[in-house]
């Protein structure tokens, strides 16, 4: 037969439930901004005079909102 829990081993039980649902949510978030960072990096461009973002398409890419040459 099982025994009842405590008042003080049910809260511990909580607090360690909460501590692997925190867990079990914050990693694949940050593992997933962190792809998702790096992909952006890759695809992405952002201008150094007006901060606009655009696609690269070459090495050399004109910023389609202010003109400016940009280096990737």
């Amino acid at each position: 037969m099982i025994d009842p829990l405590t008042p003080e081993q049910f809260f511990e039980y909580v607090v360690y439930a909460g501590l692997a649902l925190l867990l079990a949510v914050f990693v694949p978030v940050k593992l997933t901004a962190k792809f998702r960072r790096r992909r952006r990096a890759r695809t992405c461009l952002t201008c150094r005079i007006c901060g606009y973002r655009f696609l690269k398409s070459d090495p050399y890419a004109i910023c389609p909102h202010c003109q400016a040459r940009n280096r990737g």
